[in-house]
């Protein structure tokens, strides 16, 4: 893991986004006095959970964030992230890049967020702790930590040292863990408390509830008497009636067959109507046809008959034509007699045309006689000698009576053909007539059928309505039994389930005594009575009241025993911190040693534990406890390593104080300190803030050797003025401030330079 790049946004005087990408290896960030290249380091320690605004050079929140200049309007927000290279999991968390943001706002809100997510700061330094990057410690080191290292007290050192150590995370582990022994002490005390205050109240309440269980037992044998009885009664008239809902149910039954068949009954005679009104229809339709038929026949007739007369006078035309025996006439007095005979013929030819029925025959025959006679008259005159012998012969014209043989020939065929159609059309009329005579046999048949299903369905409403009756009888009895076990057992449940049949009588009923039953009612009541009465929330309360003693006492085991667990905790932790302490603290002395007579040329140079209480002296001051329980401040006092002591004693020189070292040995001697710390335990990476400000150019090729030699295993940002340093570096950024008062930042790979790229 190493870190990749730093951004920021309104933080401090960099107003402006600025993104500083950090290969691995060393980098380099130089500028002048106030350029603001040493706010790089503030904004790594900020965002990794800094509080202490003392500690990045301000004095209240908000100082952070960019205040304005003449130029430039100040920022509403400050925000830095740090984006760090994960591939190899040191952090535990699923992600190839972890990326740490803090965001803080001028009205006081503030965000942590991890990979965009939001996050509690306590989640930020936990996950941090594993992977050895913390905002305390070493990795990010300015020019007054190198010196507050000698100065500090042993306590404060052991800060950095348990960074160093990898111990922090256990210690913070105990540290939870202790918080946890003393809170189940709490509750275990505040649970002691509470069993003494409860159990002589528990005592008293057990005497009354005694009462009280003695009272229930006997109105629980009340209660099931009185259940045994009133279920018998119940069973009894549930007996009596079934026989009713039974006759019911069938005559029910019953009334909806019958109600079915009268239905469809009924369907059938609207259809029979329904085809009375077709047979009416089709019969109108039929008669319509047959009077048609006649009318044509008829007319037809009246036709025929006056072509028969006029064949009728033709023929005896012909047949006086004959007789007559042709003399010469008189032309004119003929001719004057044969128009008044015209005359009567054409009111002959009149009264046929306008023949309406066959009665008017005779009066035409009348007619048709005169012309008879005036002919005979005519010819009696003849003979008389009114007119002479003719020697021309007169020849009859029959062409007229041909032709009305023929229109009679045609006639009597039509008459023939519509006398065979209306002789169908009756047939039909008489086969409708016959269907309809059928249906209305049907038709009385199911009427007479219909009275008699309708009386039979009166029958049975008759017997249902006196049923219904008598049931309702039994409703009113078994309402008053309901009202009677409702006073017994007040809001008992027992009326439903008697209801609903769950409950049975569990006794032969022919055998039941309800007498008997009754008098064992009597007695359990009377006994009630010398009892007298309860509060029935005494019981409820014992019930309680016990019920809590045994979960308090419970609880109180449960919480000694997680008292004994969390001890057992707080050992292993301490065993394992000791442990790792100490072989890292040891291996830590040892490279202090080293890179003191590295720094100086020679000297010595150790550290030391300083515990708590002398070892000594732990046994006395070790406390008696209850069931082998010690205090936890006992056990503190015993087993916590206080705080760390330095000594450092440059070659040629005889000290016994850290306060007899110059500045520039201090500066020395805490360089040394905190590069032994990084070789034991190097963090991923570790950011440098100007040192090396103290030392001359000697030693700062020296300190320039050690940072090199450590960088293959921490990456480092280093902060400086000092080129030996710089040298190290395979990038170079430079800070710059304009007249606006924000900083910015030009960068330089000197790998590249170096390689004449």
């Amino acid at each position: 893991m190493y870190l990749k790049k730093l951004e920021t946004t309104g933080f401090k005087s960099f107003a402006n986004k600025t993104v500083l990408d950090f290969p691995r290896g060393v980098t380099a960030i130089v500028g002048p006095n106030g350029s603001g290249k040493s706010n790089v380091a503030d904004a790594v320690k900020w965002v990794l959970g800094e509080q202490s605004m003392k500690s990045l050079r301000g004095k209240k929140g908000e100082d952070v964030i960019f205040t304005g200049s003449d130029k430039k309007a100040k920022m509403s927000a400050a925000v830095v992230s740090l984006f760090l290279d994960n591939s190899d999991k040191k952090i535990p968390i699923d992600y190839d890049e972890v990326v740490i943001a803090r965001k803080l706002f001028r009205n006081g809100d503030s965000e942590y967020l991890i990979n965009k997510s939001r996050v509690r700061l306590s989640d930020i330094i936990d996950l941090l702790a594993k992977s050895g990057v913390s905002q305390r410690g070493y990795c990010v080191i300015n020019q007054g930590m190198a010196d507050s290292i000698l100065s500090a007290t042993p306590a404060e050192r052991m800060i950095i040292f348990e960074e160093a150590t990898g111990v922090r995370r256990f210690q913070i582990k105990k540290q939870q863990t202790i918080n946890k022994l003393e809170a189940t002490k709490r509750n275990l005390q505040r649970v002691t408390d509470l069993l003494n205050e409860i159990e002589p109240r528990l005592t008293s309440l057990r005497r009354q509830a005694s009462r009280a269980q003695k009272r229930g037992e006997v109105e629980e044998g009340l209660k099931r008497e009185q259940e045994k009885l009133f279920s018998n009664i119940w069973l009894n008239l549930n007996q009596n009636n079934k026989k009713y809902y039974s006759q019911r149910g069938e005559l029910e039954k019953n009334i909806k067959e019958y109600s079915k068949d009268i239905s469809e009954i009924k369907n059938n005679l609207s259809g029979s109507e329904n085809n009375n009104d077709t047979y009416s229809a089709e019969f109108s339709s039929l008669q319509k046809e047959a009077d048609s038929s006649q009318e044509i026949i008829n007319d037809f007739q009246k036709n025929l008959s006056i072509t028969e007369g006029r064949i009728q006078i033709e023929k005896e035309k012909e047949e006086k034509l004959k007789s007559i025996e042709y003399l010469p006439i008189n032309l004119g007095y003929v001719k004057e007699k044969l128009s008044s005979i015209i005359s009567t013929y054409n009111k002959f030819l009149s009264m046929i045309e306008n023949l309406s029925s066959l009665e008017n025959i005779k009066s035409i025959r009348e007619e048709g006689t005169k012309v008879k006679n005036n002919v005979g008259n005519l010819l009696k005159e003849v003979e008389e000698g009114k007119v002479s012998q003719s020697d021309e012969e007169v020849e009859f014209d029959d062409s007229n009576l041909k032709k009305l043989k023929t229109d009679e020939a045609v006639t009597l065929d039509k008459v023939h053909e519509y006398n065979k159609e209306y002789g169908k059309i009756k047939e039909r009329i008489y086969e409708l007539n016959r269907k309809e005579q059928d249906r209305r046999q049907v038709f009385f048949k199911l009427e007479k059928e219909l009275q008699i299903k309708q009386d039979e369905m009166n029958r049975f409403k008759d017997n249902l309505n006196q049923i219904n009756i008598e049931l309702a009888k039994f409703e009113v009895r078994k309402e008053d039994l309901i009202n009677e076990i409702k006073d017994e057992f007040k809001n008992d449940g027992f009326v439903d389930n008697l209801q609903n049949g769950k409950i049975k009588q569990a006794q032969d009923s022919e055998y039941f005594d309800q007498e008997e039953c009754r008098s064992k009612i009597r007695k359990l009541k009377f006994q009630l009575e010398q009892i007298g009465g309860i509060d029935p929330l005494i019981v409820e309360e014992y019930e309680e009241t016990q019920s809590r003693f045994e979960f308090l006492s419970t609880q109180s085991e449960d919480l000694f025993k997680a008292s004994n667990s969390l001890r057992e905790v707080i050992k292993e932790l301490d065993e394992k911190i000791e442990k790792i302490f100490k072989s890292s603290f040891k291996k830590i002395n040892e490279e202090f040693n080293k890179y003191f007579k590295t720094i100086f040329g020679g000297g010595k140079a150790g550290l030391s534990i300083k515990y708590s209480g002398l070892k000594e002296e732990k046994e006395d001051n070790v406390e008696s406890e209850e069931n082998g329980e010690k205090p936890i401040e006992a056990q503190e006092q015993n087993q916590r390593i206080a705080g760390i002591e330095i000594s450092a004693v440059p070659p040629g020189k005889k000290i016994s104080s850290l306060d007899m070292l110059s500045g520039g040995e201090r500066a020395l001697a805490s360089i040394a300190i905190l590069f032994a710390i990084v070789s034991n335990n190097p963090p991923p990476f570790s950011v440098l803030d100007e040192i090396d400000a103290a030392l001359d150019e000697a030693n700062s090729a020296r300190l320039s050797d050690i940072i090199k030699d450590i960088s293959t295993k921490t990456q480092f940002i280093m902060i400086t003025h000092n080129r030996e340093m710089m040298q190290q570096a395979g990038v170079l950024y430079g800070v710059t401030m304009h007249d606006d008062g924000v900083s910015k930042i030009i960068s330089l790979k000197l790998d590249e330079v170096g390689d004449g790229k």
